[in-house]
């Protein structure tokens, strides 16, 4: 079989399943949302994995007991927050790391009990940029909270027009080249929104991958290319919602598997192409063939 007959037959036996309602997998009482994956708890919630308690949250990882976010990682306790990293017990943040009981602040990073601030590093007990004592700190913030969210947002906002604005968001990383939103990783280039990331070019939205290219919303992986919302995979390409499958290609809905090629809505299965069942020495003679006629084709 040639790689044209193979990619005909593959897109037929595509045509045979229903596309699944949702693409949610190892979730517990997680409603109305999609493309969930190890969720327990979750609300309307879409494009987030290993989180727990969340309601209104999209594109994020490792988020707990949040509400109301946008790429909420690493992150416990949260309200109305974009872009943040690691955070605890916060709200109305907006691309700020490592960070706790803070409120209305704008790319502060390790940091703790700031309200109201800017550009801020390594601080605390601060309120629109000004330091003050614990106990100043207590009572004007209670006073501060009984304002509407707008009234805050807004003099925080005017305190933003006194600094220029950065052109990229990077932390805790190295020689990552052309990459915003990038945390604790390395070698990384032309990649956005990864963390714990290395070795690796053109990620979007990836955490825990290495030596892995042009993947987006996949987790865990290694050795993978060309992968669309999928987790866990090793040495694998072109394949998209798909968890837990090693040496394997042009899969979809394919899960704790390994050598596939080919192959749609399987589980637990190995050697198989176009999911029909093959000796081991039998698929890798047949996937050879197909693989070696998709080279020639890819020369000419």
């Amino acid at each position: 079989m040639n790689y044209k007959q193979f990619l005909q037959a593959f897109n037929n036996l595509k045509m045979k399943y229903p596309v699944p309602p949702t693409h949610s997998l190892r979730c517990e009482n997680a409603e109305l949302g999609d493309y969930l994956f190890s969720v327990k708890n979750g609300y309307f919630s879409f494009d987030t994995s290993y989180s727990e308690n969340i309601i209104y949250i999209f594109d994020s990882f490792k988020a707990v007991n949040c509400y109301d976010g946008d790429y909420v990682v690493e992150s416990e306790n949260c309200y109305e927050c974009v872009d943040v990293f690691r955070v605890y017990n916060c709200a109305y943040l907006n691309y700020c790391a490592r960070i706790y009981d803070s409120y209305f602040c704008y790319d502060c990073n390790d940091s703790h009990h700031l309200f109201g601030c800017a550009y801020l590093n390594h601080k605390e007990y601060c309120i629109f940029n000004r330091q003050y004592s614990k106990k100043e700190y207590e009572k004007k913030v209670a006073e501060l909270l009984k304002r509407l969210p707008e009234e805050n947002l807004a003099e925080m906002k005017k305190l933003l027009e006194h600094f220029p604005v950065t052109s990229t968001l990077v932390s805790h990383s190295e020689n990552c080249e052309y990459t915003n939103h990038v945390h604790y990783s390395r070698n990384l280039y032309l990649c956005f929104d990864a963390a714990h990331c290395e070795n690796s070019a053109y990620l979007y939205d990836a955490a825990h991958d290495k030596n892995c290219f042009d993947l987006y919303q996949t987790f865990k992986s290694e050795l993978s290319y060309e992968c669309v919302d999928c987790s866990r995979l090793y040495n694998c390409f072109f394949m998209k919602d798909c968890e837990g499958v090693s040496d394997s290609g042009f899969c979809e809905n394919c899960y704790d598997s390994h050598h596939l090629f080919g192959c749609v809505n399987l589980r637990n299965e190995e050697y198989c192409i176009l999911n029909k069942k093959y000796s081991k020495e039998e698929y890798e003679k047949r996937v050879k063939e197909i693989l070696d006629s998709f080279r020639e084709e890819a020369l000419f």
